[in-house]
């Protein structure tokens, strides 16, 4: 006969077990994009046609897993590498490399290599984003459209990042700092944002130790959206700054909903200076485009695109010829975009 302690541990012993069971429950997926087309790209007088990829997203492989462990926490990876599909290049995971923990009530922690909170503002409120021929990035990165211009204009390597909780009344935020591990990378940046009611608008922060005698290169941007109905109504503002170079964009763009593809158009100014040397130059950036969405996970696209330039003026649409100064930049493509 089992007497009445007996059953009370065994009931607690099951109890336990079962708890133990859905705090330890874990998922890991397999996700991707494969994105391939064709461009033809003219700079000044030269023209080039190539087979493109990422006109719509970059194509990529990513792994990324989720473990509950109890009481509202729990932990996560997230390891995403670019490749190449119409060579098949690859292999790595420089898109993001992350560990965290998270709690419902307080916010994530995150770890590794992942996007600056200044980035996400140009990715967000651009109507292309930030790929293809009419990306407001060809323009807007760092200076002259070129993401090179410091480690950290999108992702930061050894980064510590601090993400607000959902349930925050439409606030979201986060803030990262980045060691550098050198001399230059060092960064300290932040954003804050609120959506809700079809209006999204955010501000961001950065600042980057960027030379050996410690230039920083510091980033503002202010960006929003609003929705209503079929149409979507974008725009930016953005300044990037080191010593005596600066310089300054705004972007102003829409989305408009048409059956099952959505139009996209875009205008980009940019206006850059150098007090050193006198330079002082316009770009502007014209994009209209079409996706034609087959599912929810395959596409059809198109974009034309066209960058004039004041007289010395260097913009332009990667991927095709240098210019000259004062050269407009010219861009159409059509491509295939599929996830998994």
């Amino acid at each position: 006969m089992t007497s009445p302690i007996m059953k009370t541990l065994a009931c607690a012993a099951l109890a336990a077990g079962s708890t133990l069971a859905a705090a330890q429950q874990s998922n890991v997926t397999i996700f991707g994009v494969l994105d391939v087309g064709v461009q033809r790209i003219k700079n000044g007088s030269k023209t080039l046609n190539l087979e493109s990829i990422d006109g719509l997203q970059t194509s990529r492989l990513g792994f990324r897993g989720t473990e509950q462990l109890g009481g509202g926490l729990s932990a996560s990876f997230h390891l995403e590498g670019a490749i190449g599909p119409d060579t098949g290049a690859g292999g790595d995971w420089r898109r993001r490399a992350t560990v965290s923990l998270a709690s419902k009530d307080a916010g994530e922690l995150r770890l590794g290599r992942d996007y600056t909170p200044t980035f996400w503002n140009i990715s967000r409120f651009n109507a292309f984003g930030t790929n293809g021929v009419g990306a407001a990035s060809n323009l807007v990165y760092g200076f002259d459209g070129a993401s090179g211009t410091a480690k950290t204009v999108i992702r930061s390597d050894n980064s510590v990042g601090y993400f607000l909780p959902d349930g925050l009344g439409g606030v979201y935020g986060q803030a990262m700092v980045a060691a550098g591990e050198g001399s230059t990378g060092r960064y300290v940046g932040a954003r804050l944002g609120y959506a809700g009611n079809g209006l999204d608008v955010a501000l961001g922060l950065s600042e980057t130790t960027n030379t050996l005698a410690g230039d920083k290169f510091k980033v503002f941007n202010l960006g929003g959206s609003y929705a209503v109905g079929a149409l979507k109504l974008l725009g930016l503002v953005h300044n990037s700054k080191q010593t005596t170079r600066e310089q300054k964009n705004y972007v102003i763009g829409a989305h408009y909903n048409v059956g099952s593809g959505i139009i996209r158009v875009s205008h980009v100014n940019a206006h850059s200076r150098n007090t050193a040397n006198g330079e002082d130059y316009t770009g502007k950036l014209f994009a209209v485009g079409y996706v034609h969405q087959l599912s929810k996970r395959t596409s059809l696209y198109t974009t034309l695109s066209k960058v004039n330039n004041s007289k010395t003026g260097r913009f332009l649409i990667p991927g095709g010829s240098a210019i000259a100064l004062g050269d407009d930049s010219n861009g159409i493509e059509a491509g295939i975009y599929h996830s998994f």
